[in-house]
């Protein structure tokens, strides 16, 4: 009897095949200019050929590279050295080696060619490092789950100092033990129409910032390969012929803000239902075991001491369809990267799955106190940003005399007087409460937020006091976690005796805090 995974070993022979089309779609992908370029330009049966067979080279030089990077890809666990071994590379040799204790997170991603082949990429997330994550490309179902619950568990072991046995396995073979399965709580599962309705009432901002994104990136691409686009002249010229006048250029505009707003709808609806199809979130007796995904299918394992920050979302259509959004930061470094990797978003949750939630990370009773709110010095801070763009405007349409004041007047009026509406809603809607042992934060006009901070995972506190702010004694708190921070503007220095009891909890604490 021998440890698992004590000795190095390969990944599934079918991971050749994985390594190649993963490096030939990397390969390609940016060539997708040179495919508009031969739809678009002069299309020649000797450029044609040319191209085959280069792809045809390209592909022959890929194959043989991902020969020799499976056979060069080994991993093991050294149980002796408390850590897991991963060796890599083709040309020179790269080992990378990660302690238990420094394991954040196992979890499976799957893509479709993966799924097709049905094999499971295992990742391994590690707390506090900028690198990106450790993965295996290629191994079983039976592999991929005795590696990530053996590698889980050692990590378990080494953060809580708990020594348990190891489970152990015969050299060939791999078995789990029945002890060690959970039993099923609740289950909860996006369905298409819960993902339909995600879609249509969800951000619509990102699927128009999408749009303007493409056609840029399109124009650009033509105009740097020279290529004359007849479409884009033809519509042109019509427009200038049929809509000159001031009615028709407004009659344009609102026909293309409609036609823009419609498929940023489209565009926001498919994205979730690529990033969250067949999403289910089930809740053992130890974790929140989440899967989701079409195009790359993740499976991770959500433990409660290792939540940092738990974000609780909703919008008042989504709130009239019972649909919330709970996030979930995970520790992470301070890389941008990394750190919205270690957020987890689970969209479609009906009010009761989130108390459950909720229930489960924390297994305490709801606590309140009372709400602070920030300043009225807010409404007039945010005013004064938001009419900075305004001004910038402002200053070509005045050099160059561009100007018929009984049609911007009212503009601006509108423009000045929404803003401190809306800034006046925002200053109303947010508040910060300091419980036993939870800081707690509310904000949003349309998209409503909770954040919720367990004190004990509180690893410091910025007070910012600008000068301006001096006399009227006024400070800026920011609350750190190893997940991400939470910020509150403009509170009265009578607020800062709450941070004592906050740091308190901090010094007192004998929890994992990771």
């Amino acid at each position: 009897m021998n440890k698992a995974f004590a000795k190095p070993q390969l990944q599934s022979k079918i991971g050749i095949l994985v390594i190649f089309l993963a490096t030939f779609y990397k390969s390609v992908k940016g060539l997708w200019v040179l495919g508009i370029y031969i739809f678009l330009g002069d299309k020649q049966k000797d450029i044609l050929l040319y191209v085959l067979i280069g792809f045809g080279v390209l592909a022959a030089i890929i194959l043989v590279f991902s020969i020799l990077s499976y056979k060069k890809f080994k991993f093991h666990i050294d149980y002796e050295q408390k850590e897991f071994v991963l060796q890599k590379g083709v040309f020179s040799t790269e080992f990378i080696n990660i302690p238990f204790d420094k394991i954040q997170q196992v979890y499976f991603k799957r893509s479709i060619i993966q799924r097709v082949i049905n094999v499971y990429e295992v990742a391994i997330d590690t707390a506090g490092s900028s690198q990106k994550e450790v993965t295996i490309k290629a191994l079983s179902k039976e592999k991929a789950d005795a590696l990530r619950s053996i590698l889980m568990d050692l990590a378990a072991e080494e953060t809580t100092d708990e020594i348990e046995n190891y489970v152990e396995v015969e050299t060939d073979a791999v078995h789990t033990s029945k002890s060690n399965k959970k039993s099923v709580e609740w289950k909860h599962q996006l369905g298409i129409f819960d993902l339909l309705k995600l879609g249509l009432t969800s951000n619509y901002l990102r699927g128009i910032w999408l749009i303007f994104l493409f056609f840029g990136t399109i124009m650009n691409e033509l105009n740097q390969l020279k290529i004359e686009n007849t479409y884009v002249e033809d519509s042109a010229n019509y427009l200038a012929e049929n809509f000159s006048d001031s009615s028709g250029i407004i009659l344009v505009a609102f026909a293309a803000l409609i036609f823009t707003f419609l498929v940023g709808i489209v565009i926001s609806t498919i994205e979730i239902f690529i990033k969250y199809f067949n999403l289910t979130l089930t809740q053992t007796t130890s974790s929140l075991d989440l899967e989701m995904g079409l195009k790359t299918n993740t499976r991770t394992s959500l433990k409660p001491r290792r939540v940092q920050l738990l974000r609780l979302s909703t919008n008042p259509i989504q709130k009239r369809l019972d649909l919330y959004e709970a996030e979930v930061s995970l520790a992470s470094s301070a890389d941008n990267i990394q750190a919205q990797k270690g957020k987890i978003k689970i969209p479609g949750l009906a009010k009761e799955k989130l108390q459950k939630i909720k229930t489960f990370l924390y297994n305490r009773a709801e606590e309140t106190s009372e709400a602070i709110k920030p300043h009225r010095l807010l409404i007039v801070r945010r005013v004064m940003l938001s009419l900075i763009p305004v001004v910038i405007a402002f200053i070509p349409v005045v050099i160059f005399s561009w100007y018929e004041w009984q049609i911007i007047a009212p503009m601006v009026f509108i423009y000045v007087a929404l803003s401190v509406f809306l800034n006046k809603k925002y200053h109303d809607s947010i508040a910060i409460e300091f419980t036993e042992n939870f800081i707690i934060k509310k904000q949003g006009i349309w998209n409503q937020e909770t954040e919720i901070l367990e004190l004990y995972k509180l690893q410091s506190v910025t007070v910012k006091q600008p000068l301006w702010f001096k006399k009227r004694k006024l400070y800026n708190l920011e609350f750190h976690t190893a997940g991400g921070d939470l910020s509150f503007p403009l509170v009265h220095e009578e607020v800062l005796k709450n941070l004592n009891y906050s740091f308190y909890k901090i010094e007192t604490s004998t929890k994992a805090w990771m």
